[in-house]
């Protein structure tokens, strides 16, 4: 290895890795294809041996060399982005009302208050956790200031945090066999998880039916639990007493949950933004 390890080279590189492509990262860092391209040169160059697997017939895959570049490069971004954030951030010592996510919120809630307690020590935290729709309105309506949420497309105003495995769960509690129609267990629509459930099946062309409906997850858990049905979760939310459906189960495959901040307006970005830094190196 020459020289020391560029942060625009390793972000070039992480962002490459998390899109799933050179133009795909090219244009969510602004810059032209070629020069995502010279980044990841340059950073092959420094760390003596390829990051990405040229002859992959789809996709980016990394090489041994770039997997092991990839969580330093993960956790240095973060800590950078913290740091930074941390300096020319003013104090902050007023409310910020925080919501979450409840689908997310067994797992990573923690992570999310651990990270923003360190980032902003002085800060008076209000957190809702809520189905992401109650979310949205609440923010647009002025009652929330930052919230964490599943998006399907980027929008204005938000950040990005991690990408969610979506999954098949059942009882593991109760076994039972795969049964036509599908039985579904879910939120109430509008709800992210119920979309994916919902487009997988309709595209696999396979029937289903809602055989239950809740308006909390814990209803979902005890439902899923007790072997009315299954549903689609976050592969981190499942807990004791469900199980992953693999393929054997016959179910379509599921596209993942892109999990982002969404901030009310530019007052808060300085904030989002620091946090998000954080939450990703905890998560890392």
């Amino acid at each position: 290895m020459s020289g020391d390890l560029d942060i625009d080279l390793l972000r070039a590189f992480a962002t490459v890795h998390q899109s799933g492509g050179f133009s795909q990262a090219a244009e969510i860092l602004g810059r032209s294809q070629p020069a995502i391209s010279l980044q990841i040169k340059r950073l092959e160059e420094r760390v003596g041996g390829q990051v990405f697997e040229r002859s992959a017939a789809r996709g980016v895959p990394l090489t041994p060399v770039g997997m092991t570049l990839m969580e330093y490069a993960r956790q240095i971004i973060a800590l950078h982005d913290e740091a930074l954030a941390r300096v020319t951030l003013p104090s902050i010592k007023t409310f910020v009302r925080l919501g979450i996510l409840e689908e997310l919120g067994n797992y990573r809630l923690p992570a999310v208050l651990h990270s923003f307690s360190k980032v902003f020590p002085e800060a008076n935290l209000q957190v809702q956790v809520k189905l992401s729709n109650n979310l949205m309105i609440e923010m647009l309506q002025g009652r929330l200031d930052i919230i964490v949420i599943a998006a399907e497309a980027e929008v204005p105003n938000s950040i990005p945090l991690w990408s969610e495995q979506l999954v098949w769960v059942a009882s593991n509690a109760v076994p039972s066999p795969m049964r036509q129609p599908v039985p579904l267990v879910t939120l109430p629509d509008p709800c992210f998880y119920r979309k994916a459930a919902i487009r997988a099946l309709s595209a696999a062309e396979q029937p289903y039916t809602t055989v239950c409906n809740s308006s909390t997850m814990a209803g979902i858990r005890a439902s899923v639990i007790a072997g009315i049905g299954v549903t689609v979760m976050g592969k981190s939310e499942v807990t004791e007493g469900l199980r992953v459906l693999g393929s054997d189960a016959g179910l379509p495959r599921l596209s993942d949950a892109d999990v982002v901040i969404y901030f009310r307006d530019k007052g808060f970005e300085s904030v989002a933004k620091a946090l998000a830094a954080h939450v990703r190196k905890s998560i890392a």
